[in-house]
């Protein structure tokens, strides 16, 4: 099925002069276009200044098809009044949303890949419907992961609760509100998502009713919007509550405290025909208490690391030594080996917690992925670079060698003796793969 488009930008034509739907599709119905031209930005209405100003936005037209747009600035007026602003509408039929997982953002990306979503020059007045191929995940993992770093579970946990909760939302925060809002649709199940329209970068405007919308800095803006009866929040970095969060917010901030994203993608991935948002706090409350039957708490992280000299031998020693051993056939038999775990834990309790308890993870999917956890092995490809690029090179190195001796021990081990076991050496060797790839 075809994407009809259009474009909504100042121009002096035959027709009109100022801002008007320049281009669009012939198929493109006569009522969507008139809500097109109601709903479209025009001068001024991109919340910050310049040339790398954007704002992404999807609303639902009432013929029952799915507007998704980018508003940026390109040059300067014809009438010399200012800046042009410029927009490309695509109109996404509802079987092409599920195809990308009900995600706006993967439409957009799938446009800009093919070169469809650019600004043109000189518009013509009839534009080509589109065909955009493929499908898109259901969950952006790398996504999820950045925001579970920055702005943190806890911000993301009140984000989710308060968007579900309100009518109208309008925010404001240092993170990038177009990353904020991408993130919040994969916290959601794909059926839910349909119900949160956006724009990511356009001032507030009662002709542009959607239900998420960025604001600036400015306070006395906060409380002029307030007055329309929209809520507004401001997301930052927030601590954990004291009061357990319950619902399908609680059960997003202990998977993203947790760093258990393959659950998360597990759960985003099962089809609930049907759910709606009203549903969406039963359905966390059973899906939190499985977590907690599930999980075991992880050990508290020393702030100074004080490694054993020695191991017994069936023992493995972890790269970062302030987290519990795992079983294998590794051997600390040499001081030199030692006093180099004394010196890397010394350096490791020396980063900041989020810094220790991503390694942590790290740890604990390493060896999970060893043991043939396929999920582990994914949650590690994303994980892996984002923590190694916080560190510090050399300890980037340090850390890869603690594992890549270890790797070795263990593909020893399940190449001889009765209880061989390849198959752990050739998952070894895809861990291997993933911590050195650069």
């Amino acid at each position: 099925m075809q994407i009809e488009q259009a474009v909504f930008t100042s121009a002096k034509t035959d027709r009109a002069q100022g801002y008007q739907l320049l281009s669009r599709s012939p198929h493109l119905s006569e009522a969507d276009a008139r809500e097109l031209s109601v709903w479209a930005p025009s001068h001024g209405s991109l919340l910050e200044p310049g040339e790398a100003a954007t704002s992404a936005n999807c609303f639902r037209l009432s013929s029952g098809a799915f507007c998704v747009s980018r508003t940026s600035q390109a040059g300067a007026e014809y009438s010399g009044r200012g800046e042009l602003i410029y927009t490309q509408f695509l109109i996404v039929p509802p079987d092409i949303m599920v195809r990308f997982a009900n995600n706006p953002f993967a439409i957009l990306r799938a446009a800009s890949a093919t070169g469809d979503l650019c600004v043109r020059d000189n518009s013509p007045e009839a534009l080509p419907p589109l065909q955009l191929a493929g499908r898109a995940p259901v969950v952006d993992l790398s996504l999820v992961a950045q925001l579970a770093r920055e702005p943190g579970p806890a911000a993301m946990a009140v984000f989710l609760e308060q968007a579900v909760a309100s009518e109208r939302l309008a925010i404001y925060s240092e993170t990038s509100v177009e990353q904020l809002v991408a993130g919040l649709l994969n916290l959601l199940p794909v059926e839910c998502r349909t119900a949160f329209s956006f724009s990511t970068g356009l001032k507030f405007s009662t002709l542009r009713n959607v239900r998420l919308c960025a604001m600036s800095a400015d306070e006395s803006e906060w409380r002029s919007i307030a007055r329309h009866g929209v809520t507004t929040l401001k997301i930052d970095h927030q601590t954990d509550s004291q009061e357990q969060r319950s619902g399908w917010a609680g059960w997003i901030e202990e998977v993203l405290r947790t760093g258990k994203l393959s659950v998360l993608a597990a759960e985003l991935e099962q089809p609930r025909p049907g759910l709606t948002c009203l549903e969406l706090d039963s359905l966390g409350t059973r899906l939190l208490a499985n977590l907690h039957a599930g999980h075991s708490p992880k050990p508290a992280i020393a702030t100074k690391a004080s490694p054993p000299r020695t191991a017994p031998a069936r023992t493995q020693q972890r790269a970062d030594q302030p987290h519990p051993q795992h079983t294998s056939s590794m051997a600390l038999e040499e001081p030199g080996r030692a006093r180099e775990l004394d010196q890397l834990a010394e350096r490791l309790s020396q980063q900041p917690a989020p810094i220790l308890e991503m390694l942590e993870k790290i740890d604990d999917l390493v060896f999970a992925a060893i043991a043939g956890d396929t999920g582990a092995l994914a949650e590690l490809e994303v994980l892996w670079p984002l923590t190694a690029s916080e560190l510090e090179p050399e300890l980037v190195e340090q850390t890869r060698e603690q594992y890549l001796r270890c790797a070795l021990s263990l593909c020893g081990d399940s190449a001889e003796g009765i209880g061989a076991r390849p198959e752990r050496a050739l998952a070894a060797v895809d861990v291997l793969c993933v911590l050195f790839e650069e």
